[in-house]
């Protein structure tokens, strides 16, 4: 298991920072922590739900491989 700490000035930016790891298989875990260099978030990845994603993407790759074959 994976864990990662977010740390940010202000909300927004924690935000945005977060957003860009939800689509590499990250998950939140608890809430948001305020401190004073500004606000935390804990995220979590198991190793299974990577492979998940992994094989997620593969079937697109070969859909679009289908669609530029020519048609004889």
């Amino acid at each position: 298991m994976e864990y990662n700490i977010i740390v940010a000035p202000n909300l927004e930016v924690l935000a945005t920072e977060v957003a860009g790891f939800i689509p590499m298989g990250w998950k939140l875990k608890g809430g948001i922590v305020e401190h004073l260099n500004g606000f935390a978030q804990q995220l979590i990845r198991h190793p299974g739900d990577l492979k998940r994603l992994q094989r997620r993407q593969e079937p697109s790759k070969q859909n679009k491989q289908r669609r530029t074959r020519w048609i004889e």
